[in-house]
C-alpha cells in the first residue's frame, strides 16, 4: 500500500467580481513551479480581477488530465482554454488577464498532451 499525497484540488481564491477571467492550474502536491506561479498570479490580482481553481492531476477523477499533463505541471488555463506551461511572470499573467477580461484571450498553440505523444512513439511515429 502506497500512501498518496492528499489533494491539492479546489477553489485557491474567488474573483471579486461575477465574469471575471477563472484561472485553472493543473498541478499536485509538492509542486514548487506551481507555487511560483500562483506567486505570478496573486502579483497581479489586484489590477487584474481573476479567480483561481487547482486541479490536482493525481486525484482519481482527473486521470485524463493526467494523461495530458504528467509532464509538464504547472498547466494555467484561462476559461477553459489552454494559456501556458512551466513559468509564469508576473508580466505574462498581467497581460494574459487583460486579453481575457476585454473578451480578447484565444487558447494558445502547444498544449502538452503526454499521452499522445507517448501513443505515437509507441507507434513508431
Amino acid at each position: 500500500h502506497v500512501a498518496r499525497a492528499a489533494s491539492v484540488s479546489g477553489e485557491r481564491y474567488a474573483a471579486r467580481a461575477a465574469g471575471a477571467p477563472a484561472v485553472t492550474l493543473f498541478t499536485k502536491e509538492g509542486c514548487t513551479l506551481c507555487d511560483k506561479a500562483v506567486e505570478a498570479l496573486l502579483a497581479v490580482r489586484d489590477a487584474h480581477d481573476h479567480s483561481l481553481t487547482a486541479v490536482d492531476i493525481t486525484d482519481d477523477a482527473n486521470a485524463r488530465w493526467h494523461a495530458m499533463y504528467k509532464y509538464d505541471i504547472p498547466v494555467l488555463h484561462i476559461d477553459g482554454a489552454y494559456w501556458t506551461k512551466h513559468r509564469l511572470s508576473a508580466e505574462e499573467a498581467a497581460a494574459a488577464l487583460g486579453e481575457s477580461a476585454a473578451g480578447g484571450f484565444a487558447a494558445r498553440p502547444g498544449e502538452p498532451d503526454a499521452e499522445r505523444l507517448e501513443r505515437r512513439a509507441a507507434e513508431g511515429k
